[in-house]
């Protein structure tokens, strides 16, 4: 299923990207950014253990830019690159390559180029070294704070390349050379046995064992309250002879798309009621990184992933008008009020395929309400929706979606000036699904609609929806009653986008669309908008039930989804995400003033959201993985740590539901390390339980990279839960 829904998406990009054919959209001024793997050491002869990670986007507004040729090559030490030294960019802007070292030691310089634009480039740098050797820790006995020295051969002179780790918690080092080091016994250590190492990367001495005397002091937290780490060199210890708890954040706040960095996350455990005051194993983790395995009845993969192309396309056209005038789209000027559809009236319209080509279909309006005009395709098979049924979707638009959109989010346009937004009923939509997919396109909104210059534009606002097709003639079957249900809420998120493209593109004139991730949580905020304005709560889950089953998806693992990439998969993990991002940030102010200000601009993405909120990215994220673990409990937090109005465990848990998704996985009792490779914008939760007769030192790390790399925006927030 994933398969097809990549093809359909490659094919998209294709179509909407940037080749080099006399009519092809120019390239943008691009950048290309590191997104995981500068530092890395090896020794000689190895390849490195993670790629060279590089994201192209453009200039300004950070959109990835997919099918850019990128080349790569060696231009300082012994090395050879693995593959092509040609790559071309993903969907999500991404090139990347593997490095083996030669027989040499010593540095080794990568340098990635655009081929289009040489000025678009970076380097990476990799270390061939032997591996480090220790043999000896003096004194063999020491107390947290004090200095100790190491002894042996192999150590890299330059003191902040090497890692020395106690027992997973890394020590400052003072001074070093090749063969000896100074180092500060970390300040949370208990008093215990712990194993030494030095590390340079993944390259890593054997242990050489230290035992740690005297107590160290304890972090006092009173319920609810909140310390945050950045650096690898601070650790708390943590008590817990009162039967304390504490949640364990671990974030990437990273606003490099598509990026991995590697993170570590230590919890040394202590526990005075055994003698060596090591607690024994505990029975390993569940998983917590895993996907979900829940079905999806509804829009799903191959819905996110023909938006995902729709947003391409309209991106790729808008830089075209903006390369050929140097303004944004202008709002053609009005000729007149167009005469109102009349029931029985036949239009031919033209239907974006997920090849690229359009389609002339015709269509009858079969029904006219004061805001939409429904118009059915004549080729819709039979068994379709009835008289009744129409007018229950004109009710909907007239009465519930179409205020409740506009108050919020603003205006639509009215390019035909018929004061009607026209929803087309074809199965030409339902052609855009591929037989046995997960999910399915439930409708969309063509900005190339409203762009009434352009070849194959309607001149008109319009949405394209499926419809009933009981046999499965142009796809899987759908039921009447299936689609029934579900087309209102499509209408509501694709109206936001009709809305959004007016306000952004045609009023503010923007040359650059949204960022996609923002751009489709705000139009899910819709549904949820337009859920709340239901006072007769008949069709509330109608609208509701998307956003639920995306956010419980991204809640079940959230570690395995970014907030700000798309994966090319169109996954609903990430779009719960978005999702619950901004429902937070409307529930921190005033949430139609929130909503319009985010729609209203010309700002893109992380930007847009750091002007509107008046906070900084790694706050925001930090706070509001920090609000859906918080949100509903005693705790006394401040209103950043929750979602002020929202009862959060309300919207995201029905009837059969089992029980709120997001359950941090247990740790503290006796030792643990993760090494894990994180995504940008993602968060992996722990609940801390240290040994009843003892403590849990935590800290953060750089995982198998050894140092903790700037660029990570990685951060450990520890919060009292208990």
């Amino acid at each position: 299923m994933l398969r097809l829904a990549s093809a359909l998406f490659l094919c998209l990009v294709a179509l909407a990207g940037c080749g080099s054919g006399p009519n092809d959209p120019p390239l943008p001024v691009l950048e290309l950014v590191q997104a995981g793997g500068e530092g890395q050491f090896g020794t000689p002869g190895s390849t490195l253990g993670e790629p060279l990670r590089a994201v192209v986007q453009r200039s300004g507004d950070a959109r990835p830019e997919a099918g850019v040729v990128v080349l790569w090559s060696i231009t300082e030490g012994d090395g050879v690159l693995i593959g092509s030294a040609a790559t071309v960019s993903d969907s999500t802007g991404t090139v990347t390559i593997r490095l083996r070292f030669g027989s040499a030691t010593g540095p080794v310089v990568v340098r990635a180029t655009t081929q289009e634009q040489e000025t678009a480039f970076t380097e990476f740098h990799a270390f061939s070294v032997d591996a480090p050797a220790l043999s000896s820790v003096t004194p063999t006995t020491a107390a947290p704070g004090d200095t100790v020295t190491l002894s042996g051969a192999n150590f890299s002179p330059v003191a902040n390349q090497s890692v020395v780790r106690f027992s997973g918690i890394r020590g400052r080092v003072l001074e070093s050379s090749s063969t000896t080091m100074r180092v500060i016994v970390p300040p949370c250590l208990p008093p215990r046995a712990v194993g030494v190492t030095v590390r340079l990367g993944v390259v890593a001495s054997d242990s050489v064992a230290l035992v740690v005397q005297g107590d160290a002091p304890t972090l006092a937290l009173s319920p609810g309250e909140v310390v945050d780490l950045s650096d690898d060199m601070t650790c708390h210890r943590l008590p817990g002879g009162g039967g304390e708890r504490y949640l364990a954040v671990l974030q990437s706040t990273s606003t490099v798309g598509a990026a991995e960095y590697p993170l570590s996350f230590v919890s040394l455990a202590y526990d005075a009621a055994v003698p060596s005051g090591i607690p024994g194993p505990e029975p390993d983790l569940p998983e917590r990184l895993g996907e979900w395995s829940g079905d999806v009845d509804g829009p799903g993969t191959a819905h996110f992933l023909w938006e995902e192309g729709v947003r391409a396309s309209e991106a790729a056209i808008l830089r075209t008008r903006s390369a050929e005038t140097g303004v944004g789209p202008a709002v053609r000027a009005p000729t007149g009020p167009a005469a109102v559809p009349q029931v029985g009236e036949k239009r031919i319209f033209k239907v974006y395929r997920s090849d690229g080509t359009f389609a002339d279909v015709t269509a009858e309006a079969l029904y006219v309400g004061a805001r939409a005009a429904i118009f059915v395709d004549q080729a819709a098979p039979a068994g379709g929706f009835t008289s009744a049924d129409l007018a229950f979707l004109s009710g909907q638009f007239d009465d519930l979606i179409g205020p409740t959109v506009t108050d919020v989010f603003g205006a639509e346009s009215d390019l035909d000036g018929n004061a009607r937004v026209v929803i087309l009923l074809t199965p030409e939509v339902n052609r855009l699904t591929a037989r046995g997919s997960d999910g399915f396109v439930g409708g969309f909104f063509y900005g190339l609609d409203l762009l009434a210059d352009q070849e194959n534009s309607n001149g008109g606002e319009i949405f394209y929806t499926l419809v009933p097709d009981p046999d499965g003639s142009f796809s899987d079957p759908r039921s009447r009653a299936q689609i029934l249900m579900v087309v209102p809420a499509v209408l509501a998120h694709e109206f936001q986008h009709m809305v959004h493209f007016n306000q952004r593109i045609l009023q503010l004139k923007a040359e650059n669309a949204e960022a996609l991730w923002l751009s489709e949580a705000l139009a899910q905020m819709a549904e949820e908008l337009v859920a709340r304005a239901d006072v007769s709560g008949s069709y509330v889950e109608s609208y509701r039930r998307g956003n639920r089953v995306r956010a419980r998806r991204y809640l079940a693992a959230p570690a395995s989804a970014s907030l700000i990439v798309n994966t090319g998969q169109g996954s609903l993990e990430e779009r719960g995400a978005g999702w619950l991002h901004v429902l937070y940030a409307s529930a921190q102010g005033d949430a139609p003033v929130v909503l319009r200000d985010l729609t209203r601009t010309t700002r893109t993405g992380v930007a847009n959201i750091e002007a509107v909120a008046g906070r900084r990215w790694a706050d925001l994220l930090g706070d509001w993985w920090s609000a859906l673990y918080l949100d509903g409990t005693a705790l006394p937090v401040g209103t950043e740590l929750g979602f002020p109005g929202v009862d959060l465990q309300s919207v995201l848990t029905s009837p059969g539901d089992p029980g709120f998704p997001l359950v941090p996985a247990p740790v503290g009792g006796s030792d643990f390390l993760l090494e894990s490779a994180f995504l940008s914008a993602s968060a992996a939760f722990y609940l801390v339980a240290p040994p009843g007769a003892g403590t849990a030192s935590v800290a953060l790390g750089g995982g198998t990279a050894g140092v903790l790399r700037a660029e990570v925006g990685a951060r450990l927030r520890i919060i009292r839960v208990r």
